[in-house]
């Protein structure tokens, strides 16, 4: 191809489709392979998202090909004294990670930049079931109503390690297996793959309707002359399965144990994989992962 402009004829099948036989990577037609008129216009940009949810097709050999090589990692982790532990949940309704990301689009996804997946982001996976934990020792400790005391809480959890006392036993324990600012966590969260089943399909469309533009822009009170701004964006749809990977660093536990048993033992007593299981139950089925939770995204339920 000798210009942009010649590659987005060679891609789109028609004047706002992109032919996905192609252009078979979808990260790169959703980051890159957008015409002036779809940015600007929204009633083409909703046409071609439409077609997007439609026409996007994974190459399903070569993501196997890909999950086959994350076994393989896995099972070598494994002989490096890592402990695995699998957890498998279905989406119970449409999840958007990275909606806030830059896109020319206003709104945007995590897909993967070479097969296009969307995925979950394992910083994102520690990062609620983190609040979970945090969440969880303020209810223990009752400061819930207190902010004075939850912002002390707060300090102390995502600070450097506390002191081994009965006090501060629970929050330590947390620290040692998310780390602190002077500790590296035991805890390793490893990226969330979909499984791709049936007609391949993952994306949905939705739609958030602005109803006082003006008003956001900072240009008027809101009143009921202005015009609604409907905004489409990618979700992925409900009932899709990923499979979720999170390991314990049992090299340096050990190495943790002989160096400064007196830390180690905090753990010692704790059943890892129902503590990480607990965790992510509470993250996954009650506050949701990604952006708009409270909304009711990003719900999962535990796949038996």
């Amino acid at each position: 191809m000798k210009s942009f402009h010649e590659l987005i004829r060679y891609c789109y099948a028609s004047h706002n489709q992109i032919n996905f036989k192609n252009c078979e990577n979808i990260n790169l037609a959703f980051l890159k392979l957008l015409k002036k008129e779809i940015v600007e216009q929204t009633k083409i940009k909703s046409k071609w998202l439409e077609s997007f949810v439609k026409f996007a097709s994974f190459n399903k050999n070569l993501y196997q090909q890909f999950i086959g090589r994350i076994f393989i990692m896995l099972k070598e982790l494994e002989k490096q004294n890592y402990k695995v532990f699998f957890y498998p949940f279905t989406s119970r309704s449409r999840l958007i990670i990275g909606l806030g990301s830059i896109h020319p689009l206003e709104t945007s996804i995590t897909l993967h930049h070479i097969f296009g997946i969307p995925y979950i982001p394992g910083s994102a996976l520690k990062g609620v079931c983190r609040m979970v934990a945090f969440w969880k020792l303020a209810q223990n400790f009752g400061v819930i109503e207190d902010e004075r005391k939850l912002q002390e809480l707060q300090k102390k959890f995502y600070g450097e390690l506390v002191d081994n006392n009965d006090k501060n036993k629970e929050i330590l324990k947390y620290q040692l297996l998310f780390g602190a600012q002077n500790f590296k966590g035991l805890l390793l969260f490893l990226d969330a793959y979909p499984e791709i089943s049936g007609d391949g399909k993952l994306f949905d469309l939705d739609v958030m309707n602005v109803h006082y533009p003006k008003y956001y822009s900072g240009n008027e009170p809101p009143a009921d002359w202005q015009n609604p701004n409907p905004i489409f964006f990618l979700t992925v749809k409900e009932g899709i399965l990923f499979n979720f990977y999170v390991l314990f660093d049992e090299y340096r536990f050990k190495r943790l144990k002989k160096n400064n048993s007196e830390l180690a033992s905090v753990l010692e007593d704790l059943n890892i994989e129902s503590k990480i299981e607990y965790l992510l139950k509470q993250a996954l089925k009650n506050f949701g992962i990604g952006a708009k939770t409270s909304l009711g995204y990003g719900i999962f339920e535990y796949f038996e």
